[in-house]
């Protein structure tokens, strides 16, 4: 197995499914992600969520898996656009 490990910052624009749920911590799981390249990534695992506040907006960051690579994506709470920040820990 190799590993590559991308440390860069993306900040790509993506499109995401995700759910909207009262009975999911947080009301919101992202269940698949697709890039400006049309790649599809599926999210086998959400792991920590937190907001990030740049004054008066919220950017609300998701750590999730496809169980091949580690994604940091975030949902701008002002604009509702969601982007890919990071990609690491790839396996193949």
């Amino acid at each position: 197995m190799n590993q590559t490990s991308y440390q860069t910052p993306i900040h790509e624009l993506i499109d995401v499914d995700a759910t909207f749920s009262r009975d999911i911590l947080g009301h919101c799981r992202p269940i698949a992600f697709r890039t400006k390249t049309g790649r599809e990534v599926i999210v086998t695992e959400v792991g920590l969520v937190h907001p990030r506040y740049n004054g008066l907006k919220t950017i609300f960051a998701f750590d999730v898996t496809d169980g091949l690579a580690d994604y940091r994506i975030t949902l701008d709470g002002e604009t509702l656009c969601w982007y890919l920040e990071f990609e690491g820990d790839r396996y193949e």
